[in-house]
């Protein structure tokens, strides 16, 4: 049997739990720190698009409506609804689907294109084009208020960052066209 001296302190510790480990030796995962600062953004966006009367849309309608709205950048040409599927990654049938429900809310209008008389072309409609200026003007507000919050060198070093991530990422290969990986030659 093992003698205590006498006066002899002792300090209990609380077993730490798997989840104080995981936060003290690695943070939060990259999930959750990629989700806060985008569900910000997303409720910002939400009650902005509400209050000018805009219909809550859902994941792939944005989708389908930033890739068309990125092409305004450059010109009001539109982008083929053969490259608008490959871009999303979805099938083709399904794209076709969501541009009716868009076309439908006057987001978007399909036009033949100028260059071949039997594909289609698709941009944002007049309400589509508002829309997108919405989102940019919401999106600059927000990440001018995340600059005042972390300061504006740390702001710039996280966009950079981010715009690296996201190149890398597109850029990664084999693009997906229609859910399905397409194989190198």
């Amino acid at each position: 049997m093992t003698r205590i001296p006498q006066g002899a302190r002792f300090v209990t510790m609380a077993k730490p739990t798997r989840s104080t480990q995981l936060r003290t030796t690695t943070g939060r995962d990259l999930r959750s720190l990629l989700h806060v600062p985008q569900h910000d953004l997303q409720a910002q966006l939400a009650s902005r698009l509400e209050r000018l009367g805009f219909p809550a849309l859902r994941p792939a309608l944005v989708q389908l409506l930033t890739v068309i709205g990125a092409g305004l950048a450059v010109s009001d040409a539109g982008v083929r609804l053969s490259d608008l599927v490959s871009q999303v990654s979805l099938p083709k049938q399904t794209v076709g689907d969501l541009l009716d429900e868009l076309e439908e809310m006057r987001m978007v209008e399909r036009f033949p294109d100028p260059d071949h008389g039997v594909i289609k072309r698709v941009r944002l409609g007049p309400k589509g084009k508002v829309w997108a200026a919405e989102v940019k003007r919401v999106s600059a507000a927000t990440e001018a208020k995340w600059a005042t919050r972390i300061g504006s060198k740390k702001m710039k070093s996280l966009r950079a960052l981010l715009e690296e991530l996201a190149a890398t990422v597109e850029d990664r290969g084999g693009s997906r066209a229609n859910g399905t990986r397409e194989h190198k030659r």
